[in-house]
C-alpha cells in the first residue's frame, strides 16, 4: 500500500502537498500538471499489477516498428483530474499498451471539439467514455477497429468494456435495507444524450430510482442533482442541510463528490457514521484515506483499460465478432457506513477493507 512519503519522493513535493491534492483541497495552490502527477503516482502505488512480464516490451521491439493506437478522451485533461476514475482506466490502458509493444497517441477533449487529425495513420482506437453515433463514425474515418470503455455505444459493430451499474446499485442498496436503512439518498448527476433519449452518464440515478420506486422507498427531497466534482458535493450537502432534508444515508454518484459531502457534513457539526452514513462509487485511492475511511462500491476501472487493449489487440489480428465485456464490482466497507447486522455477505459482493 503506498505511503504519503512514497507519493512526495516520486513526485518532488512535499507530504503535506500530498495529503492536500489526495483531499482535494481546493485551497491549495498547485499547477495542474503537478496535482495530475500526484493523482496519477497514488493510483500507480495503490494498484500494482502481479506477474508484469518483462519480454513482452523485447518481443515487440524484435518486431521492428510499433503500431500506432489512439485513445480518445470524452473529457478534457482538467475535467479527468476531477474524477480519478477515468485517470485510472487511463493508466491501465497506458500500461498495457507498453506491454503490448503499440505507440499510444492520446487525444483529450478541448474546448473546440477534438484535433481528430492527430489520428492520422492509426491501427485502432479506444474511446473512453460517452460519445454519440456521429462522434463515433467521425472517428471510423481514421480506423475501423474501436473499442469503448465505461459506455456501449453501437454495441452490435464495437467491442466494449463496462461495469454493471444496474446490478451494482441493487445489491448496495439490497445490503443498504438489509442494514436497517430506509431513508436513503443519492447525491449525483443526471445526463441526457438526446439522440438516444434516455440516460447514459448516470444510469447510477435511474437504477437508484427504480429500485426504490419498486418498494415505496423512493423521496425526491433525499436527491440531489449536479455535476460530479468534490465542489459540487459540498454544495449538495450544504442545501439540503439548509432545508433540513437530511436521509439515514447519501450514496453519492462518485467518491470525489462523496468527498465534498463528507467535508460538509463535518462543518455542520454532524458525525459519521454515528449521525449519517455516506456510500461513494468507484474506490479511488484516496478514499482509504478519507475521515473516516469511506465505504465505497469498487469498479475495477484499471482493469477496464488493460481489457480495452487486449480487445482491440484481439481484432488487430482478425477478430471480427463484437465482443461486450462486463466487469462485476464490490462493495469495500469502511467506516462511512452504519452497520448493524454484523458481517454481511452478498455472493462475494462484499468486501471489508
Amino acid at each position: 500500500m503506498a505511503t504519503l512519503k512514497e507519493i512526495a519522493e516520486r513526485t518532488g513535493v512535499s507530504m503535506a502537498t500530498v495529503s492536500r491534492v489526495l483531499n482535494f483541497d481546493e485551497t491549495l495552490s498547485v499547477s495542474p500538471d503537478k496535482r495530475k502527477k500526484i493523482l496519477e503516482v497514488a493510483e500507480e502505488l495503490d494498484y500494482v499489477p502481479p506477474g508484469r512480464k518483462a519480454g513482452a516490451r523485447a518481443a515487440s521491439r524484435k518486431k521492428g516498428a510499433r503500431p500506432r493506437i489512439g485513445l480518445v478522451h470524452f473529457l478534457s485533461v482538467e475535467e479527468e483530474l476531477e474524477d480519478p476514475y477515468y485517470i485510472s482506466i487511463r493508466i491501465g490502458i497506458e500500461r498495457r499498451s507498453q506491454e503490448a509493444g503499440f505507440e499510444l497517441v492520446k487525444l483529450f477533449k478541448t474546448e473546440d471539439g477534438y484535433h481528430a487529425d492527430q489520428l492520422r495513420n492509426i491501427a485502432g482506437l479506444i474511446a473512453i467514455g460517452k460519445f454519440a453515433r456521429a462522434e463515433i463514425d467521425s472517428f471510423r474515418a481514421y480506423c475501423s477497429d474501436i473499442v469503448a470503455v465505461d459506455s456501449t455505444p453501437c454495441p452490435s459493430e464495437l467491442d466494449s468494456v463496462s461495469v454493471e451499474v444496474d446490478a451494482s446499485m441493487r445489491l448496495l442498496l439490497d445490503f443498504l435495507l438489509g442494514q436497517g436503512f430506509s431513508r436513503i439518498g443519492f447525491f449525483g448527476c443526471r445526463e441526457i444524450y438526446e439522440e438516444y433519449r434516455t440516460y447514459l452518464g448516470e444510469r447510477r440515478y435511474t437504477a437508484f430510482v427504480e429500485y426504490l420506486r419498486e418498494r415505496n422507498l423512493f423521496e425526491e427531497k433525499y436527491v440531489s442533482l449536479d455535476l460530479l466534482t468534490a465542489r459540487s458535493g459540498y454544495s449538495m450537502f450544504m442545501a439540503a442541510w439548509e432545508k433540513r432534508d437530511i436521509p439515514e444515508v447519501i450514496i453519492a454518484g462518485n467518491d470525489t463528490t462523496a468527498l465534498g459531502i463528507m467535508k460538509a457534513i463535518h462543518e455542520c457539526g454532524l458525525r459519521i457514521p454515528q449521525d449519517i452514513s455516506v456510500v461513494g462509487i468507484n474506490d479511488i485511492p484516496t478514499a482509504q484515506y478519507t475521515f473516516p475511511p469511506l465505504t465505497t462500491v469498487r469498479f475495477h476501472s484499471e482493469f477496464m483499460g488493460e481489457t480495452a487493449v487486449d480487445l482491440l489487440r484481439e481484432r488487430l489480428e482478425g477478430r471480427t465478432i463484437p465482443k461486450k465485456l462486463i466487469v462485476p464490482s464490490h462493495l469495500v466497507i469502511r467506516d462511512s457506513c452504519r452497520i448493524e447486522n454484523g458481517e454481511e455477505k452478498m455472493d462475494g459482493f462484499v468486501l471489508h477493507a
